[in-house]
């Protein structure tokens, strides 16, 4: 009892923060989930959790979403899906983890002290994007970065970026919460603590979503690149601590 309330706690906080921002939920929970229960059960469970959250965003924020935003980035991200499992079986996940970490710190030093104009980027930062995330989303389970970065300095409103980052997830959430189905990672443990843990789910994406309405376009896009930079230290101290 005394766990799954701390289980609880964690996705109460996880997805306070995907309901403020629209991204986050995986790169929180996992690592403090990985403390209570086996990574074989965490991460079907996160799936799960995020693909709620992610369904939950798609439907209230159905009239922001874009499909001249979201499809480009879906369609890069599928050939790197396929390949983030081939990399991975060739290059150590903390390398992946450590680059991708050092470059969340650095782009979001330069966009916060800098502090460039906003502007929708061409089809090709837009491939590269999506591909990216799909490497990385196929070989550490975490490709929300590059497609969180590319939001952020899009000349989006608040809403479209948060549309479009929760589209694109419910589309990468789906892929591979099939796949854990597939290869049977999707157990009754699992199903039993989606159950325990909606309530939380549900409490903490509503608080979330009630603050996100108090952030003006640019307090949003600021929010987003501290949060950024935040995820991208840990990432970065989570792997030099793990050696």
């Amino acid at each position: 009892m005394h766990d799954m309330l701390i289980i609880c706690s964690i996705v109460v906080a996880a997805s306070f923060l995907q309901g403020l921002t629209g991204f986050g939920f995986a790169l929180i929970a996992l690592p403090l989930l990985g403390f209570l229960i086996d990574i074989k059960t965490s991460v079907p469970l996160m799936t799960l959790l995020a693909l709620c959250i992610s369904l939950t965003q798609s439907f209230q924020l159905r009239q922001d979403i874009r499909l001249k935003n979201v499809l480009p980035l879906i369609i890069a991200a599928i050939p790197g899906i396929f390949l983030g499992a081939y990399v991975l079986k060739h290059v150590p996940s903390e390398i992946l983890s450590l680059g991708i970490g050092i470059l969340m710190v650095v782009f979001t030093t330069y966009q916060l002290l800098i502090k460039p104009a906003p502007r929708n980027s061409g089809r090709i930062v837009t491939s590269i994007a999506g591909f990216t995330s799909g490497i990385l989303g196929g070989s550490i389970g975490a490709g929300g970065p590059p497609v969180i970065v590319y939001s952020a300095i899009q000349s989006w409103t608040k809403n479209q970026a948060k549309a479009t980052l929760a589209a694109y997830f419910t589309f990468s959430g789906i892929m591979v919460a099939g796949m854990h189905a597939y290869l049977g990672m999707t157990t009754s443990n699992v199903l039993k603590l989606l159950m325990y843990a909606f309530p939380a789910l549900f409490i903490g994406n509503l608080l979330g979503a009630f603050v996100y309405t108090r952030l003006s376009d640019h307090g949003y896009r600021k929010f987003a690149f501290v949060l950024v930079f935040i995820l991208g230290c840990m990432m970065i101290y989570r792997t030099v601590l793990s050696h």
